[in-house]
């Protein structure tokens, strides 16, 4: 009876199917707080380079956009390789507040 009741779970597509979407929504929540980090961080180094207290002789429309450009992908960088703990934290609470959420519509269904 064991073996029939786990060869169901192994086989049933309803519980196939919800843990992939599960595990496909927290990869999407993880994708979207490491962008979200990468976001901040683009602001921060924006934010440094804007704090020179003089612009050079040599500097130049293209370089401001060229540094714009290059302060995005180093920030994209730094989120994915070094943990701020911007992102993590945006995981913990959505997953935390996607649990809450669903437990209550689980008490309210069984009521």
């Amino acid at each position: 009876m064991d073996g029939i009741a786990n060869l169901t779970k192994k086989f049933d597509l309803n519980l196939l199917l919800n843990e992939k979407v599960k595990t496909s929504a927290d990869k999407e929540l993880k994708e979207v707080a490491e962008e979200f980090e990468s976001l901040f961080l683009n602001e921060m180094l924006k934010r440094a380079n804007a704090a020179k207290l003089a612009k050079s002789i040599l500097s130049n429309d293209e370089q401001e956009t060229y540094m714009s450009l290059l302060n995005q992908e180093r920030a994209k960088l730094i989120a994915k390789s070094q943990s701020f703990g911007i992102a993590e934290a945006l995981v913990n609470q959505f997953s935390r507040s996607k649990n809450v959420s669903s437990n209550a519509s689980k008490k309210i269904s069984i009521d």
